[in-house]
Parts: C-alpha cells; structure tokens; sequence
C-alpha cells in the first residue's frame, strides 16, 4: 500500500492511529446515531467541566465580552436538563446545566461577529447534538464556531468565491457542512484517516449530493494527482501529526491550491503525547512563497492560532 508521504514514512501519526481506534471500537458498539454526543467530543466539541470553570479560556473569553444581562439570560430557563434528554451522556446535571449555559454565550458572540449565512443555518438533526435551544431553536456550538471560522476563511478570499475545497482532518464534517452551504456550487475533498472518513461520509452524503463530495485517505495521496482547489484548509489537526507528515500536507497545499488560499487554525502550542513531540504552530514550514493574509489569536479559542495565505500560481512565480 502507497503511504502517499515522501520517503515512505508513516501516512497517520501514534496519535490519529489511537484516536482511530477508539472511533472504530465506538462505531462497532454503538453506529453512527449518538456521533455528536460521542465521536463529535474528541474532535472540535468541547465539554465544560464546573470543577474547572476558571481554566477555560473560551469561557473567560466568552464572559469578558458578555454583559450581566447576556449570562442571565444564558443560563436561565427553558432549559433541558433530564437525563432521558441527553442519553447516552452521563454528565452531572450541573454540567450539563454549564453546557448549555456556554454554547449560548458562544451563539450570542457568534451572532455578532460570525458569518450570518451560518449562523442562520439550522443545526441538523442527524448525529443526535445535544438538547441545546435558545430563542426557541435548536443550536449548536459546531455551527457557532464554523461561523466564526467561516467570516475569517471569507476575508482570506477577499471576494473570491471558491469552486473546490480541500480540508485535512475533517473530523465528522462540520466545517464542511457550513462550507457547503455557504459556496453552494463547490466541490469538496476530505482527507483524514478512517474511521473519520466512514463518519464524515456517513454524515455529509445525507446532507449533500454525493456527486459533489470526494474522501481521501491519508496514506492515499496520490489519489490527489493533478487536482486543482481554491481553498484548502486544516482545523486543529496539524498539532496531531509528526513534522514529516505536517511537510507533507503544507507541501501538498503549496501543489494543489497554486492561485488560491489556505486557512489554518490550530493550536498555538500543543504536546502530543503519543509521539512525543511539542507542536508549534510559529514553527510550521510555511512555503517562503506564501504571501500572508492575516496571522492572530483565534476568538473564543485563544490558545489557537489562526492565519491565511494567499498561494501564488506558477506565472506568478515567473513574474
């Protein structure tokens, strides 16, 4: 088998060969039904724990930006707190109570400083999310988060609307799923590792016609050929690889979206223990080519970093 990595190194890191494991034991015993209350959580779902209010970042981002009148008005009642309602999680009632709590303050910051066309999306039903409404709608910290990730993927654009998207680590698809809706006419290309891509496939063709989505394995790169995106990019999955297979993908990136954009967010500094290594996003191998968009701390997770380039084309290069 290809390992689609220059100089046959391994296709996936210890860590993505781990993460899989568990996301394949959890697809035998329980199938795709609970995803968002189970899988969803180790990818870019966050739980909040009341033992440990005081080091979230995102809520103390959240609350400094956030008046007296928006907490009340987060935490108070209609709220779903049985137990029957968020089967098969098992949290506390109090975290439970906190979750909904912050996903509202996320959505109240997301409505201001989001993209409007996501957020006025309708959380999909499918995957199970969590029983969280506001204003009388199901919502949803997936799509507040894609929301705020999207209005900084548009002005990396800079008006330009792209027609084919490539993302690396998709995780079960929410990025995509905003992506998809937002540039309607696009084709999207997910690379990762199984069984995210049984997941994200399983997800996103029950949400979109399968003609305009593709899925890619990661030790299968070669499968990308002469491929050609507008946009590519990568959501809290560099900080997982090895610094070969991170080359890799940046590579890549600097072959297929020659004339278009690459959107990064990651974390800022990240030990993965599995390998061993201390990820830096300052010291990603950034092609010197790359003309930079913008590089700053993400909103609400601020111990990430976001940033996006613009990728010269090949007569560029000769100018």
């Amino acid at each position: 088998m290809s390992t689609g990595l220059s100089g046959g190194g391994e296709p996936t890191s210890r860590f993505w060969r781990q993460l899989g494991d568990v996301h394949s034991h959890e697809l035998d015993a329980y199938g795709f039904d609970d995803l968002k209350r189970r899988q969803a959580l180790r990818y870019f779902t966050w739980r909040w724990d009341i033992g440990r209010l005081l080091d979230s970042e995102q809520l103390r981002f959240l609350l400094r930006r956030s008046s007296v009148a928006d907490w009340v008005a987060c935490g108070l009642p209609p709220v779903e707190l049985s137990r029957a309602a968020w089967a098969p999680l098992t949290w506390p009632v109090h975290d439970r109570w906190l979750y909904v709590a912050a996903v509202r303050l996320l959505w109240q910051y997301a409505e201001k400083h989001g993209h409007a066309r996501v957020m006025a999306l309708a959380e999909p039903r499918l995957g199970n999310p969590p029983p969280v409404y506001f204003r009388g709608r199901l919502i949803s910290q997936d799509l507040a988060n894609s929301a705020l990730e999207s209005i900084a993927i548009e002005r990396a654009l800079a008006g330009r609307t792209p027609q084919s998207i490539l993302e690396v680590g998709a995780g079960y698809g929410r990025t995509a799923f905003a992506m998809m809706n937002l540039y309607a006419d696009s084709q999207y290309t997910i690379v990762d590792i199984e069984p995210a891509l049984t997941i994200a496939r399983w997800y996103l063709t029950r949400l979109f016609d399968p003609k305009r989505l593709r899925f890619v394995r990661a030790d299968c790169l070669e499968e990308l050929g002469n491929s050609h995106y507008d946009l590519a990019l990568s959501i809290s999955s560099l900080q997982e690889m090895t610094r070969e297979q991170v080359s890799v993908y940046l590579d890549l990136f600097d072959r297929v979206v020659a004339g278009g954009c690459v959107y990064l967010k990651q974390w800022r500094a990240w030990y993965n223990p599995h390998d061993d290594l201390m990820m830096r996003f300052s010291e990603y191998p950034i092609p010197r080519r790359w003309a930079r968009r913008f590089v700053e701390a993400a909103p609400v997770q601020t111990h990430f970093r976001q940033a996006a380039w613009y990728v010269p084309g090949v007569d560029e290069d000769r100018r």
